[in-house]
């Protein structure tokens, strides 16, 4: 019998390591189980995690390994070919920082050179090059010379504080460390952009890459953290401070002095280092307590959200410094043509591109990226799942005329609307809360969420949602706070304090109630704000992104999104739900075209050309009038992953299909799916495969309410339109349709095999391959795999009978 993955790397690939002079042949990269949008909070799979070797160069320069190559571990029985494929090679060295690729099934290796493009092998693994080897490539290859000093800078470990990096980040801060050295190598700035995914822990990179720099020498002067809001700012001065104590502190003006003048690390905000007023002719604080060249390493946290303006100031007075940005979001936005009628949308695109460029500009290309997707598949960010809806007023555009006629008042003054008051010709549902009042709009749309949330796991759930501006956040606070109260009553529940709230800036805005919100069950659920909690307030327990907003900001919205992709193992969340009442979802993509809204277009806002596959309802809604009812329909079901390597929502019509038709190629018709399925490794490597390209059935079965059914009549009537059976439906139907089998047998082999049918019901297929099926009373008590000798090979009669339970 041919070795499992862990054998063989215990008895054929850890000694041919070792003896090629590997000293640490143990360290693997190791990552935990990858986690599923099932049920209301989501889960952890019970497939496990990455597992593979980093293949390290050790260096008398420092104490920790330098990771330059990923070795993946198969089974012996494993092509070592297998998996591999030039696209997705190189993108596995970008995520590993890795130069190199090998694979192995213990007796023959396959290699990939991320600088030359090419594959080759397989190989003896008794073959596979030494340490020596593997530390000349890499230093010819990336013309970093190891036993320099300057290069002691990749061989530091992480700070005691976080000694424990995920994969990524350890990547991340090897890939700014490489491009540092290549700039000071080639006599150029030393400039570095890190893009990573919104709670993937940029501000634990940060500290840890500052404590290397520290402990290989580097910060011969201060080292700077600045950020554009105080949030982040003391998120930030909290992990530095745990890594440099009392040597890190925040900058601050106390009577004219620096608080942080004799510190390690400055920790600022551009508006205490007063550079973020165009009146002053001069970035004053940082002029009068900063001459030039003062900081060693300038780190600018979040440098998407901050303009390209006078903040560069503290770049240009230091020249000298090492400087690194960090970012959510480098990507751009194509505009179709038509976006030019929409003068907000086109500005704000312009915009965030103006950003990412500026970006690029200065920074160059990201060093290293690490997407929302990657992060969900690793298992360290929660999984999404996004719901579109849409209010029927919203489907329309109406005329100057329609709104004086329908008495449309000013939502600030309640007053009618003059004509004079109307500067627009003609207005849609961007224009609703913002502008005008309509009352039927937001009540609707707070009723329905409501109702969502009952249905995916309770009103009492943690949720976040944007609205236009501060005045339509009360009126979203009233409604839903209305519609908590009533339910309580409904259901004799005693109500709970500050259900909804308002969250804003200023003293009396609603910010105190941040912390309840974080950190209680028994008070403050629904935050409504505009764009307080859009970053820099972590709630690991948040389980609902909502947008009542109309967004054409692709930068806000990444922004907005990372609110809920923490996870919280306290609750057991693993999963937060998008529920998307004005298009804002369909910026997700990098090269998603946005178009203006349209009438019958779902608004404007970040509305958008739909994906191949719609995923709306296929209707056109009813129009509505301006008075009367309005309605809010469904306008799409999505899940979030990645496709051609981009993050994307995908339709779950398309998910489906693409996953039936996984199925389909395996087997042409219903006969020769039984049979599959009923052999067990056929079965599991079916699964394997279609989880190993993210495809997830339980994620159907969810989606379409079939939890009652095992995953054979999930596929069988997707993919064979045969008539799906319960389980337990599908038990009966076993045991009564096969009356003369199992009178034509013993009557203890005939108890076991009709208890098969119970168990079945109970658990589906996979209780049929469980141990301890055979520990069931009424199955032990009968003789269990002995009764069925009688009938042939236990095996066969298994089969045998798992064929005419499925046949039923």
């Amino acid at each position: 019998m041919s070795m499992n993955e862990a054998e063989t790397r215990y008895e054929l690939i850890d000694p041919i390591l070792r003896k090629k002079g590997y000293k640490r042949p143990y360290i693997r990269l190791e990552t935990p189980a990858p986690v599923e949008p099932i049920g209301n909070k989501g889960r952890r799979s019970n497939r496990a995690g990455k597992m593979d070797y980093l293949i390290c160069v050790d260096s008398p320069q420092g104490p920790a390994p330098l990771p330059v190559a990923i070795l993946e571990a198969k089974k012996e029985s494993e092509d070592p070919l297998k998996g591999m494929g030039q696209a997705k090679d190189y993108g596995k060295c970008d995520r590993f920082d890795a130069k190199y690729i090998f694979s192995t099934n213990g007796h023959r290796y396959a290699k990939f050179n991320k600088f030359n493009g090419m594959q080759t092998g397989p190989f003896p693994l008794a073959d596979f090059p030494d340490h020596q080897t593997i530390t000349e490539c890499y230093a010819r290859h990336t013309g970093i010379e190891l036993d320099k000093p300057e290069a002691k800078m990749l061989f530091t470990a992480d700070s005691p504080a976080y000694p424990e990096s995920r994969y990524y980040q350890d990547a991340a801060i090897r890939a700014t460390f490489e491009k540092v050295l290549q700039c000071e190598k080639d006599g150029q700035p030393a400039r570095a952009l890190l893009s990573l995914a919104t709670g993937a822990g940029k501000t634990i990179i940060a500290a840890n890459m500052l404590w290397r720099l520290n402990e290989a020498g580097r910060l011969s002067k201060p080292a700077l953290f600045i950020c554009d809001r105080d949030e982040l700012r003391t998120q930030g001065y909290n992990k530095l401070k745990a890594v440099f104590g009392g040597n890190a502190r925040i900058v601050e003006n106390k009577q004219g002095d620096n608080t942080a003048k004799n510190a390690r690390i400055h920790v600022a905000t551009y508006q205490t280092l007063g550079i973020d007023d165009e009146a002053e002719d001069f970035a004053s604080f940082l002029s009068e307590h900063y001459p030039e060249n003062s900081f060693s390493v300038i780190i600018i946290d979040e440098c998407h959200r901050s303009a390209w303006g006078k903040w560069s100031e503290v770049l240009t007075r230091n020249p000298d410094a090492i400087q690194i940005g960090l970012t959510a979001t480098p990507r751009k936005l194509h505009p179709s043509k038509a976006v030019s009628a929409d003068k907000e949308a086109l500005a704000a695109i312009k915009e965030d591109n103006e950003i990412t460029a500026n970006n690029h500009n200065y920074f160059g290309e990201p060093v290293y990226e690490y997407k929302l997707s990657q992060a969900q598949e690793d298992g360290y960010l929660a999984a999404c799942e996004i719901m579109k809806r849409k209010s029927t007023i919203d489907s329309r555009t109406f005329s100057k005329a329609e709104i004086l006629k329908a008495g449309v008042i000013d939502i600030a003054t309640g007053q009618p609307f003059r004509e004079e008051d109307l500067t627009k010709d003609e207005y849609t549902g961007k224009d609703f809360d913002d502008k005008l009042f309509i009352d039927l709009r937001t009540p609707a749309m707070c009723q329905d969420l409501f109702d969502l949330l009952c249905q995916n796991g309770g009103p009492e759930q943690k949720v976040i949602i944007f609205c236009t501006r501060e005045i339509h956040a009360d009126r979203v606070v009233q409604h839903m706070g209305n519609l908590y109260a009533q339910w309580c009553i409904d259901n004799d529940k005693e109500p709970k304090e500050d259900y909804a709230f308002k969250c804003m800036g200023g003293p009396n805005g609603g910010s105190d109630m941040i912390e309840p919100m974080r950190g209680s069950s028994e008070r403050a659920f629904v935050a409504c704000t505009v764009d307080l909690l859009e970053a820099g307030v972590d709630i690991e327990r948040l389980n609902a992104v909502v947008f009542f907003r109309y967004l054409k900001s692709s930068i806000k919205f990444y922004q907005m999104v990372g609110r809920g992709t923490r996870i919280d193992e306290t609750t057991k969340k693993y999963k937060f739900w998008l529920y998307d009442y004005t298009g804002a979802t369909d910026l997700f993509g990098t090269d998603f075209i946005t178009k203006p809204p349209t009438p019958g277009g779902g608004g404007g806002g970040g509305g958008g050309e739909e994906p191949p596959g719609g995923g709306g309802s296929g209707e056109s809604p009813p129009v509505p009038e301006m008075h009367g009812q309005t309605d809010v329909l469904g306008d799409g079901h999505y899940i979030f992953g990645q496709r051609n390597g981009q993050d994307t929502r995908i339709p779950i019509e398309e998910y489906r299909r693409e996953m039936i038709q996984r199925v389909i190629s395996e087997a042409d018709n219903l006969n020769d799916f039984r049979q599959l399925w009923i052999e067990q490794q056929r079965r599991k490597k079916l699964i394997e495969h279609l989880l190993g390209c993210d495809y997830n059935p339980e994620r159907i079965r969810e989606v379409d309410k079939m939890e009652a059914f095992d995953l054979y009549d999930v596929f069988a009537h997707h993919g064979y339109h045969a008539h799906a059976l319960k389980r337990e439906e599908r038990s009966k139907a076993y045991i009564t349709g096969n009356v003369d089998w199992f009178s034509s047998m013993d009557a203890k082999a005939a108890a076991v095999l009709k208890a098969l049918g119970q168990q079945f019901s109970i658990a589906g297929t996979d209780a049929l391959e469980s141990e301890s099926l055979w520990e069931v009373p009424e199955i032990k008590n009968e003789g269990g795999v002995r009764a069925l000798y009688s009938l042939g090979k236990p095996i066969e009669v298994m089969l045998q009978a798992k064929g005419k339970l499925f046949a039923a």
